[in-house]
């Protein structure tokens, strides 16, 4: 879920670590020989929207997408957002208009001239559509207009200042051709969305098959360092285990396992290499704030303190990953703030707050007041360990007398019914962000309900203090205003923040992957190559 730097800000990233698990050692200085004409299989867990805007574009989606469209910046491998359709930039004096130069002689997959229309189309007429909502018209709220100034020139004028404009436009923000849509309504257009995109990216669709794979074939008008690898087959594979018995038997050549549970079989295998990947990414649960039941933080934090996330990431995550106390993840030096309250686990203070509430233990130890049973209904997406997760936090607060009824459902029904129409009391998921610590447009009061505000949450005084995060320019104010943040956050609690994890990359041992974040390894297909 999935989230998801800027031009004249100094960010302070920590370099991801590469460990190999299996200790794989070249023993000569001699270059390997890479095959040209490789085709390599990954998988997605459902159909992807090919239209990355579409309201109902996720996780499904975003690891495909990339390597079909291009972005104004894309990802340098340190976490800084570098040119990618544009080639540099400028902020104004007043910081409200941002101009970036782009590349000439880009073309459309299909051919077409790629301009400055497309940009100001994809931005004015898609993403910030009033008509049609996007489900990241949030990230891009400060924007008042873009305008094309010439073939090779746009122009973003915003409301206000935003500092994190280069970041967010890196992050799944791609340009999308003016020519396709002519005014259609960008997300019931099948032929595009399901079938047939039109990007300037890297790779090209080249066959699309529903509920089994999508294939992608190198471009050859591509702009940018040419692909090493020619095909790259994408399998539709809801299920991780399934994902590891065919990383395991041949038939998929990289996956992500953000389960640590399941490297078991991956440890000591010499054919399979594993890569320890830390990101910008936290799991938590979400409940519905807009609801009586939630409205009063003392409830989210008894449900906070009800939770053992210690024992949940030794039991999950096997020890890979970090109690969380807020959305800036480590990875983030500069910004991270430890020094917030935090939420060890402790049954008998959750059961004081909910006292204050005027909940009592009744009959078979549950909760009641008013005699009615203190429930709470927790729906749960098929996907990596959520539901492990929910049945895990089902059982802790069941066990302080908390009723837990607990439904699971199909991911792309969950999409819809979790996070797009917000039909749930509680749930979790995942945020991996950009690497920046501007988080507005998933806790503002105005993406709650719209946005990615999964938990409907609004408090003015936290929209402040991000506005201001967005004025400031130098990184020591930035710091600054971003601590308050932090602070606030974990004692209003917007979600019940859970852990960060550590993932892993898997693959065979003759595809190499840049050792990064995997949303910035798809910024650099070019630098993917498959062995002899």
């Amino acid at each position: 879920m999935p989230t998801r730097f800027i031009a004249n800000v100094s960010a302070v990233l920590v370099l991801l670590v590469t460990v190999s698990l299996n200790a794989h050692v070249t023993t000569a200085a001699r270059t390997p020989a890479v095959d040209t004409n490789a085709t390599i299989t990954l998988a997605t867990n459902a159909d992807p929207n090919f239209n990355l805007w579409h309201p109902n574009a996720y996780v499904e989606s975003d690891v495909i997408d990339p390597l079909i469209f291009s972005g104004i910046t894309k990802w340098a491998k340190n976490g800084q957002p570098q040119p990618d359709l544009a080639t540099g930039w400028n902020v104004s004096a007043n910081k409200l208009v941002w101009t970036f130069n782009l590349r000439s002689g880009v073309q459309w997959q299909d051919g077409k001239p790629f301009s400055a229309a497309d940009v100001a189309y994809t931005f004015n007429n898609i993403a910030l559509s009033k008509k049609y909502p996007s489900n990241k018209a949030a990230n891009f709220e400060p924007i008042r207009t873009v305008r094309a100034v010439g073939k090779n020139k746009v122009q973003f004028v915003l409301k206000t200042p935003w500092s994190a404009l280069p970041a967010y436009l890196a992050w799944f923000a791609p340009i999308l051709p003016k020519h396709i849509f002519k005014g259609q309504n960008p997300f019931t257009l099948s032929s595009f969305n399901k079938q047939q995109p039109i990007g300037t990216g890297p790779y090209k669709v080249t066959k699309t098959v529903s509920g089994q794979a999508i294939t992608l074939t190198r471009n050859p008008t591509y702009f940018g360092a040419k692909p090493k690898i020619k095909t790259i087959i994408f399998q539709i594979i809801p299920q991780s285990t399934t994902q590891i018995s065919n990383l395991l038997s041949g038939g998929l050549n990289f996956i992500e396992v953000n389960d640590p549970q399941l490297l078991t079989p991956l440890k000591g295998n010499s054919n399979i290499t594993l890569q320890k990947v830390p990101e910008q990414n936290y799991y938590y649960i979400a409940v519905k704030t807009t609801l009586p039941l939630f409205k009063d933080v003392r409830m989210r934090q008894a449900l906070e303190y009800a939770i053992d996330k210690k024992a949940i990431i030794q039991g999950i995550l096997k020890g890979y990953g970090q109690v969380s106390a807020g959305p800036i993840a480590p990875l983030q030096k500069f910004y991270y703030n430890p020094h917030v309250q935090q939420y060890p686990y402790n049954p008998q203070k959750a059961l004081k707050l909910l006292g204050q509430l005027g909940y009592k233990k009744g009959s078979g130890g549950k909760l009641y007041k008013n005699g009615k049973p203190l429930t709470i209904h927790m729906t749960l997406g098929q996907y990596g360990y959520l539901v492990q997760l929910g049945e895990l936090v089902q059982h802790y607060w069941q066990k302080i007398g908390i009723t837990v009824p607990l439904k699971v459902i199909e991911w792309n029904s969950f999409i819809d019914k979790v996070v797009v129409k917000r039909q749930y009391e509680a749930s979790n998921g995942w945020w991996i962000a950009p690497f920046d610590p501007d988080v507005y447009p998933y806790y503002s009061c105005s993406t709650a309900k719209v946005g990615d505000n999964m938990s409907d949450y609004c408090n003015p005084q936290l929209d402040k203090l991000m506005n201001q995060g967005r004025l400031a320019i130098q990184p020591a104010a930035r710091k600054k205003v971003y601590s308050k943040m932090q602070a606030l956050m974990a004692k209003q609690l917007p979600l019940l923040f859970l852990f960060y994890p550590i993932r892993f990359d898997a693959m065979t041992s003759n595809l190499h992957v840049p050792a990064v974040d995997y949303n910035i390894a798809l910024d650099h297909v070019s630098d993917w190559w498959v062995q002899k």
